[in-house]
């Protein structure tokens, strides 16, 4: 059976993370240029990428190793400052991940209805997806805050199959994170397709039938699997 719907990750699925930081580190340097020395856009980048830790970092931690990491000209900001400026800055520098529009595209196109499921603030992620300019590709965006569940829990899951009317049976779900993402959608009774080469799988459990490197083979795996 052909899938009619597909369910999205967010974050390393249809942004790209790295890419992300990179445009961030170019507006931390612009914003407090005054109050470092010797310190280039590559430089905070590589610092952001450690730390960050692929979003799953607490970003106390994150902003505290900033602080204690990077050469300060004088006194170095608060970490209230420096979250101050993740909060308002980091979501308008996401960048899609390469092939995202012509994914979506390509999907909406053939009539396949699709959605978002992903753990973050709502402030966050809706200013994530804006930045994008992908809010129309969709008929349901479920953000974790908004609806007090996370994945992995099923009932996230369940409650965008509800909005967009349509069987788990008949839904992929695409995403990047073994537990939250992949293991979350098989036992909500959907397919998972794993995009590989973000986190390692998890010991214990069979690896998905669907596993892709990038994005854009969602196009080629969707026609193989419907020839």
């Amino acid at each position: 059976m052909s899938p009619k719907a597909f369910l999205f990750d967010l974050d390393e699925t249809l942004t790209d993370r790295n890419k992300s930081l990179m445009k961030y580190s170019n507006e931390f340097l612009q914003s407090f240029k005054g109050h470092l020395t010797d310190v280039s856009s590559e430089d905070l980048y590589q610092l952001l990428k450690i730390a960050d830790g692929n979003g799953y970092r607490s970003r106390e931690d994150v902003f505290t190793q900033l602080i204690h990491e990077l050469p300060w000209a004088h006194k170095s900001l608060s970490p209230i400052q420096i979250g101050e400026h993740w909060t308002s800055t980091f979501p308008l520098c996401s960048v899609a991940t390469t092939g995202m529009y012509e994914v979506l595209d390509t999907l909406k196109s053939h009539g396949i209805i699709l959605g978002i499921i992903t753990n973050g603030g709502s402030f966050s992620q809706n200013k994530k997806i804006d930045a994008l300019g992908i809010r129309h590709y969709f008929e349901t965006i479920i953000i974790s805050e908004t609806v007090n569940l996370k994945k992995p829990n099923c009932e996230i899951f369940s409650i965008a199959l509800e909005k967009i009317n349509v069987s788990a049976s008949e839904t992929w779900y695409i995403g990047d994170h073994p537990a939250n993402d992949i293991i979350g959608s098989y036992y909500a009774g959907l397919t998972p397709v794993w995009i590989r080469g973000i986190h390692p799988w998890i010991n214990g459990y069979d690896e998905p039938s669907y596993q892709i490197d990038s994005l854009k083979q969602v196009l080629s795996l969707i026609t193989k699997y419907s020839s």
